[in-house]
C-alpha cells in the first residue's frame, strides 16, 4: 500500500508541475484531479484485497477450518502431556475425568470409593492416579507429568469400552 501511495504522489506531483510550466491551471486542475482519484481506488483496492494484521486468511472449505483446528487442540493437548503436573492437573486430568465417566454410561458409581475402584480396575493403580478427579497433587506442581506414553495407554483404555 506504501508503494502505490509514494507513486500516486508522485504521479500527482509530476502532472501538477507539468501542467503548471505549461501555464494551463484548467488543465493541471482536471489532470491532478483524475491522477489524485485513480491513486485512491487503487489504494481502496490494495486495501480491500489483503487481510489484516495478524488476520488469517480464511479457508475456502469449512471442513479444512474444522479439521485444522482439530488438529491444533490436539497438539496443544499432547503438548500438556510432556508438561508438568501442574498442566496436566489442569488442562488433561478433567477431560480424561469426563470422558471416563462418559465412557462408564449410565452404569457409573455414585461415591468416590466406587469411582475409585471402577477406574482403578479400568485402567489399573498406575494410570489410574492421571485420570482420578481427585487425585490432583498437592506436591510439586512443577514436577514433570506423565508424559504421551501414559496418555497414549489411558486414550488405549478409554476406546476399548
Amino acid at each position: 500500500m506504501r508503494r502505490v501511495a509514494v507513486i500516486g504522489i508522485l504521479v500527482v506531483a509530476a502532472l501538477e508541475a507539468i501542467a503548471l510550466r505549461a501555464g494551463a491551471p484548467a488543465a493541471s486542475l482536471i489532470a491532478v484531479g483524475a491522477s489524485a482519484a485513480v491513486v485512491i481506488f487503487a489504494m481502496r483496492r490494495t486495501v480491500d484485497a489483503a487481510p489484516a494484521a495478524g488476520e488469517v486468511a480464511a479457508p475456502l472449505n469449512s471442513q479444512e477450518e474444522m479439521l485444522r483446528r482439530w488438529r491444533l487442540r490436539t497438539e496443544t493437548l499432547v503438548s500438556w502431556a510432556d508438561g508438568s503436573c501442574a498442566d496436566w492437573d489442569r488442562h488433561l486430568r478433567p477431560l480424561l475425568a469426563r470422558e471416563f465417566v462418559h465412557v462408564s454410561g449410565p452404569r457409573a458409581p455414585l461415591g468416590h470409593a466406587e469411582i475409585d475402584a471402577a477406574g482403578a480396575a479400568m485402567f489399573g493403580a498406575d494410570l489410574w492416579r492421571w485420570v482420578d478427579p481427585a487425585g490432583a497433587r498437592a506436591g510439586d506442581p512443577d514436577g514433570p507429568g506423565p508424559g504421551r506414553g501414559a496418555l497414549e495407554r489411558i486414550l488405549t483404555r478409554l476406546e476399548q469400552l
